[in-house]
């Protein structure tokens, strides 16, 4: 009752979940240009995920995984489905999720020790990422059970909450569910006894470990997806799309949305995309207006490029950003390689290097 009586509350005020203000990108959040200033490795079309062991760098770009060496991209495998999330073992193992509905785990020399299908009565629908807990536990985040990874938007634009995010110890076989009902699980990293795993339509990051649950980071400006461990004991998150106050609005307009859902195509809704400005169709505020064909960097974003560096104690500490009129949106995997930085530009399609990260 006092539930039903705080959220009318809200409604009618404006305030907490009802709420459509926007965190301020200021002090570690301050804009830059780090990521469209960054070195372009490597154009791959499709391009989604990275994965690392610290020396090697995989990357995921429609049906097949690159490595990628210094002389460009190398063809590593291809499969039969689209590949949503890879993951790299310290001993050289590969793990990859096919359509978001079936895991498998390859060895060394490429092939398969262990696939996974299920997690407990039900199929996995959405998997979208992964990461290896040692070397014979596998983490993955189920981002959803009605929308294929592809369907992010659909699913936040009818406040999806089926996410899940499991740790599948292959050796024996054994699947435990570490949290369900996830408004959109997208990215998991293991932290010594803890999981961290991101909630993207709550912004925010969580920890797991045998003490219970508890919020790292919350209230980010825009919704975390996948993570990658830092040299320094921290990690990198990916933000692949940013709020706006315009979609917080549209966000807590239930009769809205559902008729946005059902009459217009989803290039044109009122949401975030990877990228942005191919169309004089989309959608936009006042403040995005070109004003003698210049957009302004600080106009509200439809796409965005963002990454976080976080402390292990969950404290911003710096950020790289492709701004409203940069090229490199979209950010969906980061990967730390021997002292440098990778991005994955999944708006652009491109592989970004900071030299300095």
């Amino acid at each position: 009752m006092l539930a039903t009586l705080t959220d009318w509350r809200d409604r009618l005020l404006g305030r907490g979940a009802a709420s459509i203000t926007v965190p301020v990108m200021d002090g570690a959040l301050k804009p830059n240009r780090a990521l469209d200033e960054a070195v372009v490795v490597a154009e791959l079309p499709g391009l989604d995920d990275l994965a690392t062991d610290g020396r090697r760098l995989l990357a995921s770009a429609g049906t097949t995984v690159w490595e990628l060496h210094g002389g460009g991209p190398r063809e590593l495998r291809r499969f039969d489905a689209a590949i949503t999330a890879i993951a790299l073992s310290a001993r050289g193992r590969v793990a990859v999720a096919l359509a978001g509905q079936r895991v498998l785990v390859l060895d060394s020399a490429g092939a398969e020790r262990a696939r996974l299908d299920t997690l407990g009565a039900e199929r996995l629908h959405a998997v979208n990422a992964l990461a290896f807990d040692g070397e014979d536990a596998l983490l993955l985040t189920d981002g959803s059970l009605r929308f294929a990874p592809a369907q992010w938007c659909h699913d936040l634009m009818t406040e999806g909450h089926s996410g899940r995010v499991a740790r599948w110890r292959f050796a024996n076989a054994h699947v435990t569910l570490l949290a369900r009902a996830q408004r959109h699980a997208f990215g998991v990293l293991a932290q010594g006894d803890a999981v961290l795993h991101s909630e993207s339509w709550r912004h925010r990051v969580m920890r797991t470990d045998a003490s219970g649950t508890r919020t790292l980071l919350a209230e980010l400006p825009g919704y975390p997806s996948r993570m990658s461990a830092a040299g320094d004991g921290g990690f990198w998150l990916t933000c692949f799309v940013c709020r706006t106050q315009l979609v917080e609005f549209v966000l807590r307009e239930p009769a809205y949305r559902r008729r946005m859902v059902a009459e217009i195509d989803p290039r044109y809704w009122i949401a975030p995309a990877l990228s942005s400005g191919q169309s004089f169709l989309e959608p936009l505020q006042g403040a995005g207006v070109k004003s003698m064909g210049v957009l302004k960097p600080w106009a509200p974003p439809r796409s965005y490029g963002l990454v976080l560096k976080v402390s292990a104690d969950g404290r911003i500490e710096r950020s790289l950003h492709s701004l409203v009129d940069g090229r490199h949106h979209g950010i969906t995997a980061v990967a730390e390689v021997e002292g440098a930085l990778y991005a994955a530009s999944k708006g652009s399609g491109r592989l970004l290097k900071v030299a300095s990260p």
